[in-house]
């Protein structure tokens, strides 16, 4: 028990230093970029996705535009259309058994 004891004062230190040291050692640290596409190499994504998105917003602009003369000219084929008379049913329904007295 004495030299077991022994041996955790002499190597006590060295364990516990080493444990301190173990995880700042594990993961490097680099340097970010202050701001994405900062140094030019990422410049022909951003003008990818621009342009995707002006695309997207005129294709939408161009489309709900056009949808409101065919909605228009829709409603009013729907309404030249002829139409029959609507006839409600007679009340109360006759029953099987009296039609055939």
């Amino acid at each position: 028990m004495f030299s077991c004891r022994a041996a955790w004062q002499k190597c006590g230190p060295l364990a516990r230093k080493a444990a301190y040291r173990l995880p700042r050692d594990v993961v490097q640290r680099r340097p970010m970029s202050s701001t994405p596409g900062g140094s030019g190499e990422n410049i022909v994504y951003a003008l990818m996705c621009g342009g995707a998105f002006v695309g997207a917003v005129a294709y939408a602009y161009s489309t709900l535009s056009t949808d409101g003369a065919r909605f228009n000219d829709r409603i009013s084929e729907i309404n030249a259309r002829p139409k029959t008379e609507w006839v409600p049913k007679p009340w109360p329904p006759k029953s099987k058994d009296e039609g055939e007295v």
